[in-house]
């Protein structure tokens, strides 16, 4: 029998986060009076040296709802998608741990930052004209904030390290770029179909593009090359123009071929695995659960597939979602506000394997199944705790004055968001 970890409320005194009362402490004996009577006499002769004290918090300009990255030892911020309609469209790069400002990028007028994110050792920059149309990609040089390249699109990341652009349009005029993430040089370019187009990944990233036409023809490329890995045809859509569902889900395609059912295809010959009944009912759709097929709607709950037979495998209708982080499934509860009671679920039987405790999820670092979390304390402070998703188990980070939107970690530094704009420089350690 497996042992349940539960941090779930960190219950030290009666409120939840207060600390241990000290324990009454014995008069000194002889012994230590004389060692203390020594210890005096030598402060004495050599002169006391104070506690090192931590290093002070520093303040980097932000406005409300900024997005930030921490890349080595460089905080990017941009204005930010919140900014949309108020220019939202400057960059700006710092120096770690000090925040020291290295260099300030603008987007040409018009375009608005999305997103960014990270590519070839660059900052990634997302962006649109008046925050709508299609979108761009821009990468800096994060030391100097220099352009490498602009392309169309918007990035999907490959699992060899390459780079993706999707550009969807209606009426079948959309594309897909190759890039070199470096250079930004277009290796190769395919049409995608009005339904889109459907990634098969690994975990690290893109392995395969699979596109679908309205009248069923599948069409399976290799992510790295482009090249056609095989053809195949599935029903046409029930309209005859998109259909419902047209996703890759644990190395299936599932297709509505008939009216309130789904159909399952192997992606490597494209042959019909098993069908399942469905709802027709809006806000209704399937998902990967680490190698499961998971059922998901509005409403709520998990109703796990067998991705194999399509049997169910198990059903919990008290979870609010579930998704998969590190081979394990993140599901939650209520909890106060966006503070929601985290666990960790093991994939093919839904078995609890831990309680993480109540969390609002933020920033992730770079070890593949971590994320932060933030917990607000009395006093007005802020727990931050880094989640452990495979190991089902929850570490304090920090505890900060205050309260704050979002955190990321450099591992020596916490960047933090301050709901009314601002970012602050907390010194942690590793």
């Amino acid at each position: 029998m497996s042992a349940l970890i539960d941090l779930g409320e960190m219950r030290h005194g009666g409120d939840g986060d207060e600390p241990l009362p000290a324990s009454p402490r014995r008069p000194p004996g002889r012994v230590a009076r004389v060692v203390a009577l020594g210890c005096l006499a030598l402060l004495a002769v050599t002169g006391a040296v104070a506690p090192a004290r931590r290093p002070a918090p520093v303040r980097v300009p932000a406005p409300q709802g900024a997005a930030f990255v921490v890349l080595a030892d460089r905080l990017m911020v941009a204005d930010g998608p919140g900014t949309v309609g108020r220019g939202g469209r400057v960059v700006t790069g710092h120096r770690l741990p000090g925040g020291e400002p290295l260099w300030r990028f603008s987007l040409p007028a018009g375009d608005h930052v999305l997103g960014l994110g990270v590519a070839a050792g660059g900052l990634l920059v997302t962006s649109s004209p008046a925050g709508a149309g299609d979108t761009l990609s821009t990468l800096l040089d994060p030391a100097t904030g220099a352009s490498r390249w602009r392309q169309p699109g918007y990035p999907v990341a490959t699992a060899s390290g390459g780079l993706l652009l999707e550009s969807p349009r209606a009426a079948g005029a959309g594309s897909v770029l190759a890039v070199d993430p470096g250079s930004g040089a277009v290796r190769w370019t395919l049409p995608i179909p009005a339904q889109g187009v459907a990634y098969r990944t690994d975990g690290h990233g893109v392995t395969q593009l699979v596109l679908v036409t309205p009248d069923g023809r599948v069409a399976v490329h290799d992510a790295d090359t482009g090249a056609l890995a095989h053809t195949g045809r599935v029903p046409a859509a029930p309209d005859g123009v998109s259909y419902r569902y047209a996703q890759v889900v644990a190395d299936l395609l599932l297709v509505d071929g008939g009216p309130g059912t789904v159909t399952a295809y192997g992606l490597d010959r494209l042959d019909a695995r098993w069908t399942v009944p469905v709802q027709e009912r809006a806000g209704l759709w399937f998902t990967d659960c680490a190698g499961m097929v998971c059922l998901r709607d509005q409403v709520g709950g998990a109703r796990t597939l067998d991705p194999a037979t399509g049997r169910p495998a198990w059903t919990d209708e008290r979870w609010l979602g579930v998704y998969p982080v590190g081979g394990r499934l993140l599901a939650a509860t209520p909890g106060i506000g966006l503070e929601l009671d985290r666990w960790v679920l093991e994939p093919t039987t839904g078995r609890v394997l831990g309680r993480l405790g109540r969390w609002r999820i933020t920033g992730t670092d770079r070890e593949a199944g971590r994320l932060l979390g933030l917990r607000h304390l009395s006093a007005d402070r802020t727990l931050v705790g880094v989640l452990d998703v495979p190991a089902a188990e929850a570490r304090i980070r920090a505890v900060l004055p205050g309260s704050w939107d979002e955190c990321a970690d450099s591992g020596t530094v916490l960047v933090c968001l301050r709901p009314d704009g601002g970012l602050t420089l907390w010194p942690v350690g590793r």
